[in-house]
């Protein structure tokens, strides 16, 4: 994925919240709350890094900076002017980093270890969907198994994509996704690139189980899980990764 030039430029859009308080967080827990009201935002115990990937739309592999980025949390409330659109909000965001925590960035390419989602031996074991139905035909079979998959029943109405872990095991329901979803939810759980190359086009429902690599589950872990269930596989693999490298940021916040 390569990131768009404009990335570069904060405030691009010279868009600004018309007011905003950033402050060090003093809750205790390690639970994050985001609101988001008709012209105002609000991110409770946040990271930075989770404000980063927000801002600059990019994946969490791709963002290189300090490790407090990760550990120190910040309450910020903002008011959006009116008709502000989502584009322009990013811009904000971007330009509240650079004002209020002087941060500068920059990007890079570098190559780096990654795995290439690819079609098994033996064929996709998935099919696309084919617009003739909502795809609640899996969403309702996975409720009526709801006491043999110990998971909680669940729902999704709308095209999707939900990962939830109970008793040493994970399940990824998916409802209507390209295959590129996939990828980018297995960047997030093997901490590496994750680059969808099975050429597998249309979007797709499946239901995946899996034991974390952490866990003592019954199912099998992630590599066989695919193999099996879904008729993909990971291949281990160097490649350039597009990087958004912060090169400075302030600890603390200038004041309100």
């Amino acid at each position: 994925m390569l990131l768009p030039v404009a990335l570069l430029t904060i405030g691009a859009f010279c868009q600004t919240f018309d007011v905003a308080s950033v402050k060090a967080s003093k809750s205790t827990g390690g639970r994050v709350a985001i609101t988001s009201d008709p012209g105002r935002i609000s991110y409770t115990n946040i990271m930075l890094r989770r404000l980063l990937l927000a801002a600059y739309d990019v994946k969490n592999y791709q963002l290189m900076g300090p490790e407090w980025l990760d550990t120190l949390r910040f309450d910020i409330t903002a008011r959006i002017p009116d008709g502000a659109t989502e584009e322009q909000l990013h811009a904000m965001l971007r330009d509240l980093l650079a004002t209020r925590f002087k941060m500068t960035i920059h990007l890079e390419s570098k190559e780096l270890p990654i795995y290439a989602l690819l079609v098994a031996k033996n064929g996709p074991k998935i099919k696309p969907h084919d617009g003739a139905s909502t795809g609640e035909e899996q969403v309702a079979a996975m409720q009526k198994d709801e006491g043999k998959d110990g998971f909680p029943v669940l729902s999704l109405p709308t095209a999707g994509l939900v990962i939830e872990t109970r008793n040493g095991r994970a399940r990824v329901s998916a409802k209507e996704v390209p295959i590129e979803k996939l990828a980018d939810l297995l960047s997030g759980q093997l901490g590496r690139p994750v680059f969808d190359r099975t050429g597998l086009a249309g979007n797709y429902s499946f239901v995946l189980y899996f034991t974390p690599e952490s866990g003592e589950g019954s199912e099998p872990f992630l590599f066989a899980a695919l193999q099996q269930q879904l008729g993909l596989k990971l291949e281990s693999r160097k490649g350039p990764v597009e990087l958004l490298v912060v090169d400075h940021a302030e600890r603390v916040p200038t004041e309100n």
